[in-house]
């Protein structure tokens, strides 16, 4: 046995620095007018000779360009997400998760050792801190765009017709509230977050155009009352506690739920076996980057809404990344 798979690993940074790069140089957009040659692309974006070629391939290695006849074009991904001029621009994610990669993973050995790691700074990729404006707007930019797709799925995949209202729990700007009422206007909406982000919110519903027609009740999850609804909803909220808070938390949506009501749960779920690497490393990476922090099995989150009293639960994927668990009252 050769060590390809221990060099592939210890090399996946470069993949990182090129994509990094790509997004700089707005290669994508350029690409979004139609295909071009190499020099073509290299007069257009600015390029060096002596780097431009490796770079474009490196790109079409990697699946993000495609190559035919000399002329690239943007892979059907890249075309989607990595286009400025397209509304599910995902560009801001890779700058992002990187500077808070750097940050936490610098820590594993330490966190390994100790069991203790620094916390990020008020702020950080995960910390949805309202106070700093700047990088919380990006955060919350990228994170509703990655709503809208959990949020037409769950407008596709859910009977709403029976329902009226729906609350997002830790909603940040209320954008999957906003995706499921535009998709069933009969619903009405809320998002309970901290007090502080109610301006967020605001401005980003006139945005959209979405003005009156999501709430916000701003509190503490843990201790100020959650408003009653025919369906709540927990979005990546759970993975950032120890069990017995989000025994609570459940516990606590549950109380808030009408009778036949629905919770949906859904985080990065570690599968029972433990072998998707992605999502093992996404719950060190939340155990890096927060106190109480780490995923869970789904199995776990249906005991916790078995112990509220919630039936009728089960487990479902959700898009290619996350798990929901849907329980009902």
């Amino acid at each position: 046995m050769g060590p390809e798979p221990i060099l592939r690993l210890a090399t996946l940074v470069c993949q990182t620095e090129v994509l990094h790069s790509a997004l700089e140089l707005d290669v994508f957009s350029a690409l979004a007018e139609g295909p071009l040659t190499e020099l073509e692309l290299r007069n257009r974006l600015g390029l060096h000779e002596r780097f431009s070629l490796d770079f474009l391939d490196a790109l079409v290695g990697l699946g993000m360009l495609t190559k035919d006849a000399g002329r690239y074009r943007n892979a059907l991904v890249a075309e989607h997400y990595l286009d400025r001029g397209r509304g599910t621009y995902l560009g801001e994610y890779a700058p992002l998760v990187t500077g808070s990669f750097q940050q936490a993973w610098g820590q594993l050995t330490k966190g390994l050792r100790t069991g203790e790691v620094e916390a990020q700074p008020r702020g950080g990729f995960v910390a949805k801190s309202h106070e700093d404006q700047t990088r919380f707007k990006a955060y919350v930019d990228v994170m509703d765009r990655l709503s809208s797709r959990v949020g037409k799925d769950f407008a596709e995949r859910f009977d709403w017709s029976g329902f009226k209202d729906v609350g997002d729990l830790g909603g940040a700007r209320g954008h999957l509230a906003a995706v499921l009422v535009s998709a069933h206007p009969h619903l009405s909406g809320y998002c309970f977050e901290r007090p502080s982000a109610q301006q967020f919110l605001e401005e980003h519903l006139a945005e959209i155009g979405m003005t009156g027609r999501v709430g916000f009740v701003g509190g503490d999850l843990f201790a100020d009352p959650i408003p009653e609804a025919d369906v709540l909803i927990y979005g990546q909220v759970l993975h950032g506690w120890e069990n017995s808070e989000r025994e609570k938390l459940v516990r606590r949506a549950y109380e808030a739920l009408r009778p036949g009501g629905m919770l949906l749960i859904y985080d990065r779920m570690i599968d029972d076996e433990r072998r998707d690497a992605q999502r093992v490393l996404y719950s060190l990476y939340m155990r890096l980057v927060s106190p109480m922090g780490s995923e869970y099995r789904s199995v776990d989150c249906e005991k916790w809404m078995r112990a509220a009293g919630f039936s009728e639960i089960c487990a479902e994927p959700l898009l290619s990344t996350h798990t929901v668990v849907i329980g009902r009252k």
